[in-house]
């Protein structure tokens, strides 16, 4: 008999979007603490975006642009969420 620890990370899904909208990465196994700069290095390597230039991530249900430090958990809590990579405006 196995039990589950109450303790354990929530597993979620993350797309990402391009910044056309055109194509998308799905990045699977991420835990509630995966940061959001995991999120976007694994996205740029998905989308095969240049690391020439600064990108940022932005949540579509929100349209804020999320922060590197930033965990999954404190952003949401659903088990599948949208982001979409964007160019750094270099405004911060």
């Amino acid at each position: 008999m196995s039990t589950v620890s109450k303790s354990s990370a929530l597993f979620q899904t993350v797309e990402v979007f391009d910044p056309d909208g055109h194509r998308s990465v799905l990045l699977e196994g991420l835990t509630s603490s995966s940061s959001v700069a995991e999120i976007q290095a694994r996205a740029m390597s998905g989308l095969k975006l240049s690391g020439v230039h600064p990108w940022n991530l932005r949540d579509e249900s929100t349209g804020r642009l999320l922060l590197e430090n930033q965990r999954l958990a404190d952003i949401s809590s659903e088990t599948h969420v949208t982001f979409a990579m964007q160019p750094d405006a270099g405004l911060g």
